[in-house]
């Protein structure tokens, strides 16, 4: 379900294939954060990923969960290579200890 109020109203509207179709005529992207797992450092949401590789058409990054350089694998990997991963907290240069944004640009590099 999509949330609103900085993940505090949890709504109505599902994430699938209408709600896609409709949101993609006004966009030019998007950023999907897995509210439910976001900062948890504990691994991303695989259905919502799988699902955005199948439905999305529009460049779409996901957010929420991820740990380490794997996760960008298993993104491309689910997703078919339609989705691309933001890692955050994990991240060295914002405090995390799970990957380097230097192995993250490595893996970047051998994947264009």
């Amino acid at each position: 379900m999509i949330a609103t109020d900085r993940w505090q109203t949890i709504t109505d509207t599902a994430i699938n294939q209408q709600t896609i179709s409709e949101l993609q005529e006004q966009c030019a992207e998007f950023l999907i954060h897995a509210a439910d797992v976001e900062g948890l450092q504990a691994g991303i949401d695989q259905d919502l990923v799988s699902l955005l590789g199948a439905i999305c058409t529009l460049p779409c990054t996901y957010a929420g969960g991820a740990k380490s350089v794997m996760d960008l694998q298993l993104v491309q990997s689910l997703s078919k290579g339609r989705v691309d991963l933001t890692i955050g907290s994990a991240l060295d240069i914002f405090g995390g200890n799970g990957v380097t944004l230097e192995a993250c640009l490595k893996w970047n590099n051998q994947h264009q």
